[in-house]
C-alpha cells in the first residue's frame, strides 16, 4: 500500500512539474552584415517569437514569478532587470500567464518567461516594426 501511495505521489509531482509556460523554440542568430556597426535599441522590446531581419544574438533563458496573485504585466520590470543584468537588451519567446499550483502557498500566481537576447543593430526600425512590443512605453 505504501508503494502505491509513493508511486501516486511521484506521478502527481511529475505531472505538476512538467506543466510549464516556457517552450523552447528553434532560432537562428542573425549576425551583423559586413561593415555594419552595433546600434543598440533605445527601448526594451519583447517578442513573441524572435525578431525578423534584425541581427541579434542569444544570451540566456529568463523567468520571473511572484508568490502573490497579481497581473502578469507587473513582472515586466523584473524581466527587464534580469535581461539587462545578463547583458541583453530585449526578450524573445516572451510569455506572460497565470499559473495554478496545488502545493504552493498561493494557488494562483503570475509567471513570465522568455529568452534574453541582444539586438546588435536595429537597422532604423522601432520595436513595433521589428515585430515586438515596447516595455518602455
Amino acid at each position: 500500500m505504501k508503494k502505491m501511495m509513493l508511486l501516486a505521489a511521484s506521478l502527481g509531482a511529475f505531472a505538476l512539474t512538467s506543466c510549464s509556460n516556457y517552450s523552447r523554440r528553434p532560432y537562428t542568430e542573425i549576425p551583423l552584415a559586413e561593415g555594419e556597426e552595433e546600434v543598440a535599441p533605445n527601448e526594451f522590446c519583447a517578442f513573441e517569437d524572435f525578431p525578423k531581419d534584425v541581427p541579434f544574438k542569444y544570451v540566456h533563458v529568463v523567468k520571473a514569478s511572484k508568490m502573490l496573485y497579481a497581473d502578469p504585466k507587473s513582472l515586466r520590470p523584473a524581466i527587464e532587470k534580469m535581461v539587462r543584468k545578463r547583458g541583453g537588451n530585449a526578450v524573445a519567446n516572451y510569455h506572460e500567464n497565470i499559473r495554478f499550483g496545488a502545493f504552493s502557498l498561493t494557488i494562483v500566481r503570475p509567471v513570465a518567461s522568455g529568452d534574453a537576447i541582444t539586438i546588435l543593430n536595429t537597422r532604423g526600425k522601432t520595436c513595433e516594426e521589428m515585430g515586438g512590443q515596447s516595455f518602455t512605453k
